[in-house]
């Protein structure tokens, strides 16, 4: 049998002394050498085009069934007819709009900024019907076989999870450094934000502003788990008596003390505690720590506070506590949007200590209190039921508890580094005088944001601005955080 030869496409090389082919060359290479037949060109055509418009026909159907449904029980109020999709036209301008535009660039900032895309585009992948069938399956394959995570989820050792901004908190260079702080800038106005990325400004005017009413002023900058933890999240990481560090927080802590801010850091205390008892301060599949951790750090910062703070003597306040289990799944599970009944990542059971009053009633936050706390989610779990950890344990409760004084509080999640300080500045614009009888302030907040916070300089309304509000303002209902 005679010999068959197939005969290759001719590889074009470059001249000899020529520099390596990039990427890109190489690729337009392959693709120039690169034969399909008609029948297969027409197949994957065909497939490409049914593949992009069978996601909208589902869309339509699963939305419209959606809708009839909830007809039938009397409960369509509220329920769309048509997909999110369609609401791409609200985000454009108006002809009347436009007609009233006097220049180009008036007509130019009618259209969009790209948060508002984003958003757009957030909430039209959030309800697509294909999107929430195949990403929570694909992504338990991604986990399960290949040890992959999300843009938001890394995947530990034994069944432990981390926060990506909290691992990108400690391997980013300094959050102080000038070039950090220009990128986060730039980044920032691209996306349309006023994001102020240095936190010193905003911490040191804040303690300024609390001094000139005789408030003082102690800051909680509180650990993440990668900085305590990091050998459940890679066996290059060995157990070590140093917690991990982003290289700026040492002249942060300079800064603040040069500035006369009282800074009570509780990562040594709650690591020492680790090592010694051979525990873990975190929980496994969540961002916040456990609740002995954080009943240490309660304990700790009340006596910070006793040693530190000049606070009025007054009646103390007895608090009992009584403990209870509760089971949960951690936010950083739920990031990851597995598919319901997975068993990768089963709940996990603590024992919370719930704060009562002497005859039985459970705790609550106190306007006529001389402390004040701010704080963010590390603040808020055990204590926030939507957060699935229990409810009435949280760190304003164990803080009372261990300093036996009334307490008031803004907890917000994810709003240590701005929010907390904006509702308080709201407060007190609407007259609601959140400050007045005030001696403390307690900023907690976590220190991830030191990297990815919003640190906007806020400047609270003066005391004559608070006094003439007030007189128009009726008497601010019950804290319902």
């Amino acid at each position: 049998m005679a010999d068959t030869e197939t005969r290759l496409p001719e590889e074009k090389h470059p001249p000899a002394g020529c520099a390596k082919l990039t990427r890109e060359e190489e690729a337009k290479l392959a693709l120039e050498n690169t034969a399909v037949s008609p029948a297969v060109a027409r197949v994957l055509v065909i497939f490409f085009v049914v593949t992009i418009f069978s996601v909208p026909v589902v869309q339509h159907v699963a939305q419209a069934q959606r809708y009839l449904a909830a007809k039938r029980d009397g409960a369509a109020d509220g329920v769309r007819l048509l997909p999110e999709a369609y609401d791409v036209f609200g985000l454009l301008p108006s002809i009347a709009e436009l007609k009233s535009a006097h220049s180009l660039r008036q007509a130019w900032d009618l259209l969009p900024i790209p948060s508002e895309i984003r958003s757009y585009e957030s909430a039209l992948e959030d309800s697509s019907v294909v999107s929430g069938w195949i990403r929570p399956r694909a992504q338990y394959l991604l986990a399960r076989l290949g040890g992959v995570g999300n843009e938001q989820a890394y995947l530990g050792r034994d069944g432990w999870l981390y926060y990506r901004p909290e691992v990108d908190y400690l391997t980013h260079p300094g959050f102080l450094q000038p070039s950090s702080l220009a990128a986060r800038a730039m980044q920032d106005a691209d996306n349309g934000s006023a994001v102020q990325p240095n936190p010193l400004p905003a911490i040191i005017q804040f303690r300024r502003q609390l001094a000139a009413r005789g408030i003082d002023l102690v800051l909680v900058p509180t650990p993440c788990k990668p900085m305590l933890l990091p050998e459940k999240l890679t066996r290059r990481y060995k157990p070590s008596a140093q917690p991990l560090q982003n290289p700026s927080y040492p002249a942060f802590l300079r800064a603040l003390r040069r500035a006369g801010v009282k800074v009570f850091d509780p990562t040594h205390l709650i690591a020492n505690a680790a090592r010694k008892t051979a525990t873990s301060p975190y929980l496994r599949t969540d961002t916040h720590w456990t609740p002995e951790a954080m009943d240490l750090a309660a304990a700790g910062l009340a006596a910070f506070v006793q040693r530190q703070c000049a606070l009025p003597p007054r009646k103390p306040v007895t608090y009992v506590r009584r403990p209870v289990r509760v089971s949960g799944v951690g936010d950083i599970a739920r990031m990851l949007s597995l598919p319901p009944g997975q068993r990768m990542y089963p709940p996990q059971t603590v024992v919370i200590r719930q704060v009562f009053t002497q005859d039985g009633r459970p705790w609550q936050p106190d306007r006529g209190a001389d402390i004040l706390l701010l704080g963010d989610s590390f603040s808020n779990i055990y204590s926030l039921g939507g957060m699935g950890w229990g409810t009435n344990a949280g760190l304003p409760q164990q803080l009372g508890f261990h300093i036996q004084r009334p307490i008031d509080r803004i907890v917000i999640n994810a709003g240590g580094s701005y929010t907390t300080r904006e509702r308080l500045r709201e407060e007190l614009a609407r007259g609601r005088d959140r400050l007045r009888g005030k001696r403390l302030v307690i900023w907690q907040f976590a220190m991830r944001d030191l990297l990815s916070g919003d640190w906007r300089v806020i400047d609270l309304p003066t005391a004559s601005h608070r006094s003439t509000m007030a007189s128009a303002t009726a008497p601010a209902a019950a804290d319902k955080e």
